[in-house]
């Protein structure tokens, strides 16, 4: 597989400008009008860029899940979300990392089993992933604001974390850069979060195509 290198810069420029400007001490979070404008914004200057690991699950779900291709090149544009959240991170914080929420598995229900929770990332995927194929990508960003806004709604901001964390790339580059001993509760929203969210965008999909 030939690496597309602009669009793999595309997801370090993405996640830099969303991760400084939404989710760093400067932002005002994924669930506000503000975040929801720069993450639009983001999306269209970096064409084709996906941002959001829990966009690229999407992308990984609903392709050919047989495909190789499909997870090497989705594969690296997480690795690349990861990369920028931690160079915007670096810099906020000169190179100390530490502005990401801190995740201890003694402290919080990360790797709880919730049903509940587990519905609700898949019933986000399903719809977040229509808007995503249908409408322009400001309408998505608006749609994201809505999601995250609703689990804030719900409870503090360590059960939204816990919940769906559309910021679990500038997490993951946050503790790469200072302390990298919570990695496994970092990984939680990372991937198991997003593979439910994909899961959603897959019967989403199935959906709206039996009933075409």
């Amino acid at each position: 597989m030939e690496m597309d290198k602009k669009g793999m810069m595309n997801e370090v420029g993405g996640a830099f400008v969303v991760s400084w400007l939404v989710l760093s001490g400067m932002g005002q979070g994924m669930g506000s009008l503000t975040g929801a404008l720069v993450l639009a914004g983001a999306w269209m200057a970096f064409s084709g860029a996906h941002i959001l690991p829990a966009v690229t699950w999407m992308h990984i779900m609903t392709g050919d899940i047989a495909d190789q291709d499909n997870w090497m090149n989705n594969g690296m544009k997480l690795v690349m979300q990861v990369i920028g959240a931690a160079l915007a991170v670096a810099m906020m914080s000169e190179g100390l990392g530490d502005l990401s929420p801190a995740y201890d598995a003694a402290d919080t229900d990360a790797w709880e089993f919730s049903l509940w929770a587990m519905v609700g990332m898949i019933a986000a995927g399903a719809i977040i992933s229509k808007i995503h194929a249908s409408c322009d990508a400001w309408i998505t960003a608006i749609a994201i604001m809505a999601v995250s806004g609703a689990y804030l709604a719900n409870g503090d901001a360590t059960a939204t974390m816990a919940l769906m964390d559309f910021g679990s790339a500038h997490n993951m580059g946050s503790m790469l850069l200072g302390d990298s001993g919570d990695m496994a509760d970092v990984a939680m929203p990372w991937i198991i979060h997003g593979i439910m969210f994909g899961i959603g965008a897959r019967v989403g999909a199935e959906i709206d195509s039996a009933m075409e």
